[in-house]
């Protein structure tokens, strides 16, 4: 049973107890016991029947709107929401904001429930003008400021996102100084990107303020170091990302080739890195970095360890290409595998979630699954 028909369900049993409770039938009313007691009935029958349709319309057509029944047109209008029918959801809510005898909770309530309304059916617009009322009539001001966090991230608006993060972690919300660093870095990258360098500091200096080991801020600020030719500085931070959070070190490579831009001093820095935390990317870059230098020998040895010790699909690419050199060994059948490897390591998973187990082929900071910042991870081979 699907959990929006077990919250029917329930709110079915509410509706027959607190109608019971309250003798609706007097003889102001024009509906017979009899009828109601029919009508309850047909709605009960239709959910174990599950055809929830008639029995949301029964039970809704049951409950008028009056100052006992609020809650229960709220109830109804979530079901519908839950269920995928945002119109009937929201015209429930609207139908209750439009009500002059709210008080001031059920009115806050009504509100909110609308912005989610809104938010399921993608008028974010809308949504975003709500959560912005709650703010300002007080009304669960903290709710209104996720709500308002998770659109601005979904329209990337990231100042905006920011700044929600912001109020967030000062209010000592869970994980706020994770989600609020990642904003900040998301204002920094596009600031790098524009060319506004002072911007893109000041972002990065305060999201590594708030969450210390923020490995996409030290890495943005690395590259920035570097695009200004500091490369002392982008050194230092370097080796204190090392240090920390090694888990990340297929992210390094990059930068640490224009750090060490001396050969000796790179393919130390593999080398002891690969000692330390072996993996394919380590592996693969130093493979490289000796062909490079034209230590072919060199290359061979330790290709031949790699496939022994730790075969993988990129060993083997590698293999295939190191080896096209020679002719004598390789021919179209070599090439067509070369092909094949590429395509599967373009299917291999790389990256997976801590959190939730979502695997990816590239790295993302943001989990698309469950939502959470720096969550995803290299996957150690």
């Amino acid at each position: 049973m699907d959990i929006w028909l077990f919250l029917l369900i329930l709110s079915a049993i509410l509706i027959g107890w607190l109608l019971g409770r309250w003798q609706p039938f007097n003889k102001n009313n024009v509906q017979h016991p009899d009828l109601f007691t029919e009508k309850y009935a047909r709605g009960l029958n239709y959910l174990l029947d599950d055809d929830s349709d008639n029995a949301i319309k029964i039970f809704t057509d049951l409950v008028e709107v009056n100052q006992e029944t609020i809650g229960i047109h709220i109830a109804l209008g979530n079901l519908f929401r839950s269920k995928g029918e945002v119109d009937r959801a929201i015209k429930i809510h609207q139908n209750l904001l439009a009500r002059p005898n709210l008080t001031r909770k059920e009115r806050h309530l009504a509100i909110a429930e609308l912005a989610n309304d809104y938010l399921k059916a993608g008028l974010l617009d809308r949504a975003e003008k709500l959560y912005r009322e709650m703010i300002e009539l007080n009304a669960d001001r903290q709710l209104a400021y996720r709500r308002l966090l998770d659109l601005y991230i979904t329209e990337k608006s990231w100042e905006e996102a920011a700044e929600c993060a912001r109020i967030l972690y000062k209010t000592g919300e869970p994980e706020a100084n994770l989600i609020y660093s990642q904003c900040l870095c998301e204002i920094a990258g596009d600031a790098v990107e524009r060319g506004n360098n002072r911007l893109a500091r000041s972002s990065l200096d305060k999201a590594i303020e708030v969450d210390a080991g923020c490995v996409r801020a030290a890495l943005i600020l690395i590259r920035l170091h570097l695009k200004t030719d500091n490369t002392a500085s982008a050194k230092s931070i370097f080796q204190r990302l090392i240090q920390h959070s090694p888990e990340y070190m297929p992210l390094y490579i990059k930068p640490a080739r224009q750090i060490y831009n001396d050969d000796r001093a790179y393919r130390e820095f593999l080398q002891n890195q690969h000692q330390q935390h072996p993996s394919t990317a380590l592996a693969i870059a130093l493979l490289e970095h000796y062909v490079r230098i034209g230590d072919i020998e060199q290359a061979r040895q330790f290709l031949s360890d790699t496939l022994n010790k730790s075969p993988s699909f990129e060993a083997f690419e590698f293999a295939l290409r190191f080896l096209k050199s020679d002719p004598d060994q390789l021919g179209e059948t070599w090439e067509n595998l070369s092909v094949f490897l590429k395509a599967l390591r373009e299917k291999k998973t790389e990256y997976v979630c801590s959190r939730c187990g979502y695997e990816s082929n590239a790295i993302q900071w943001l989990c698309p699954s469950c939502r959470n910042w720096a969550s995803i991870k290299p996957i150690k081979i």
